[in-house]
């Protein structure tokens, strides 16, 4: 594999199971690395090399580089894996580029080359991004083409607003992206998250979409009906997590 390409922590074909486009066939490529821990998510994983207890989010195994391994594909290889995927498909599937935080390679030309392929075979490419990473559209033009969902962190993820909130990079993908939308993950819902909410609409007015916290069956079922009342209560929509309800915590679903 070449040593100059992509590490992707895992490729899976499934379905999406949060935010605008749940329910639809897709591809995750999980990408290595991430700008934030959002250690207030209190999910708890082994390292695989220390052993140490870590504690993050739920896709901690591609957020802590230090810890995990990645095989490093090249674009062809990368294709290949897709290719596979569909290879008895009768629907085309939505590639969904996610991390850890893919926007940490989005000057990448390896990266730049695959999104520009995967458009070209006429495959819609979501990304799922914090929004912290500001995009020059002009610059790297081949993400108007592309969806984001925007799971902008509150305050229960454990960063601190100065790191969780880019005005600007927010501004960026909602006014150039193909399409967008916000996703915000909660507990049980106070005032203090509808206040963060609207000060996010303040940047910029888009869709919303309330998710309950759960990274298993039984977190996920104790949060889900505060956040759908929630949602209906103001207005918002509100977003399953498809795979947890069906998979509850195994991985590559």
């Amino acid at each position: 594999m070449s040593q100059s390409g992509l590490r992707l922590v895992e490729s899976f074909l499934s379905i999406q199971g949060e935010g605008k486009f749940q329910g639809r066939l897709a591809i995750f490529l999980r990408f290595f690395g991430c700008n934030l821990n959002c250690a207030g998510f209190n999910v708890k994983v082994k390292s695989q090399k220390t052993g140490e207890i870590l504690t993050g989010c739920d896709t901690i195994r591609a957020v802590f580089t230090g810890h995990f391994e990645a095989k490093t594909f090249s674009k062809d290889e990368i294709l290949s894996i897709v290719d596979r995927y569909c290879k008895d498909l009768k629907f085309k599937p939505i590639i969904v580029m996610t991390g850890g935080e893919p926007l940490i390679h989005h000057k990448d030309e390896n990266f730049i080359n695959l999104t520009s392929e995967f458009l070209r075979r006429e495959f819609e490419v979501h990304f799922e991004t914090n929004a912290t990473i500001e995009i020059d559209f002009d610059k790297f033009p081949v993400y108007r083409s592309c969806y984001f969902a925007l799971g902008i962190k509150l305050s229960n993820s454990g960063i601190s607003k100065a790191k969780r909130i880019n005005e600007s990079a927010i501004k960026s993908i909602c006014q150039n992206a193909k399409d967008s939308f916000y996703k915000f993950v909660l507990h049980k819902p106070t005032s203090d998250d509808l206040e963060q909410i609207l000060q996010v609409l303040n940047i910029y007015k888009n869709e919303v979409w309330c998710m309950p916290m759960g990274a298993e069956q039984d977190e996920l079922s104790r949060n889900a009906l505060a956040v759908a009342n929630f949602a209906i209560k103001h207005g918002f929509n509100y977003s399953e997590r498809i795979h947890i309800r069906i998979w509850d915590k195994k991985e590559g679903v």
